[in-house]
């Protein structure tokens, strides 16, 4: 049930690697040519990146036909529609996307967050976790989706280290450990909705704020981070271990 790839995942290894150094190099070589510069190249390499997943993968999809949902996932998937609410409102993500309709940059915000919503979810939860998932299939592990939600998710975290080249240290081991957590929970929406743009368009959505493009600051209480974020990665991780379990009876029932 799980879709082959078009090319085998070491293949796909070594293009994500050379994308990632031609992302870091990009963002060394414009950081200061000015915002609309820098947002218009973003959101050029981010569209080549998502061509280039579709290409290196052959669709968007993950398996075919699509993971039947058992009642308990579907369960958990309304706390996990909760739990997204609750981050929506705790991080005031309505008043940020009023505030930046009237923003004097609003162009600029949303190319910015148009580019990050494509790339990096094209990257980690397209090409990363088709790498993953494919090794996994080879290797014939079990828990294939959760094993390869968690190593993408690390990916997803660990770009935004380079943040550190101008941000507040502390506020970027908080935002690594958040981009982390929702890296879960945007894995549990690539498989559940069976593609990409879902995962895209929430991205977008939560990164569409005015100064995006701003270096963090400030840090925030470790409370409410872990309230929220870390109830979203041990939800989105158990919802993730069912779907492995939901995908195995149903890929044992369509064998036999």
């Amino acid at each position: 049930m799980i879709i082959e790839s078009r090319r085998p995942w070491v293949e796909q290894l070594f293009v994500a690697v050379i994308i990632l150094i031609i992302f870091v190099f990009m963002a060394f070589a414009l950081f200061d040519s000015g915002e609309a510069t820098y947002a218009k190249a973003r959101l050029l390499f981010a569209m080549i990146v998502l061509l280039i997943t579709y290409r290196e993968i052959g669709t968007f999809k993950v398996t075919k036909p699509r993971v039947k949902l058992s009642a308990s996932l579907k369960l958990w998937l309304v706390i996990i529609g909760i739990i997204l609410i609750m981050m929506a409102l705790q991080e005031r993500l309505p008043l940020r996307i009023l505030l930046n309709l009237n923003s004097t940059n609003l162009a600029e915000n949303t190319m910015f967050a148009l580019a990050a919503g494509i790339f990096e979810e094209s990257l980690t939860r397209g090409l990363f976790f088709s790498i993953f998932l494919q090794n996994m299939q080879y290797r014939s592990r079990s828990l294939k989706f959760t094993r390869s939600a968690i190593y993408s998710a690390l990916i997803f975290g660990s770009l935004h280290l380079m943040n550190l080249r101008s941000g507040n240290s502390a506020a970027i081991f908080q935002q690594i450990f958040y981009a982390f957590a929702l890296g879960i929970m945007l894995a549990v929406i690539r498989v559940t909705t069976n593609t990409l743009f879902w995962g895209i368009g929430l991205h977008f959505l939560m990164d569409w704020q005015p100064g995006i493009a701003s270096p963090l600051s400030a840090t925030t209480s470790w409370l409410p981070i872990l309230l929220i974020f870390g109830s979203m990665l041990v939800v989105g991780i158990v919802y993730l271990v069912k779907f492995d379990r939901e995908y195995e009876k149903q890929n044992q029932l369509a064998k036999s």
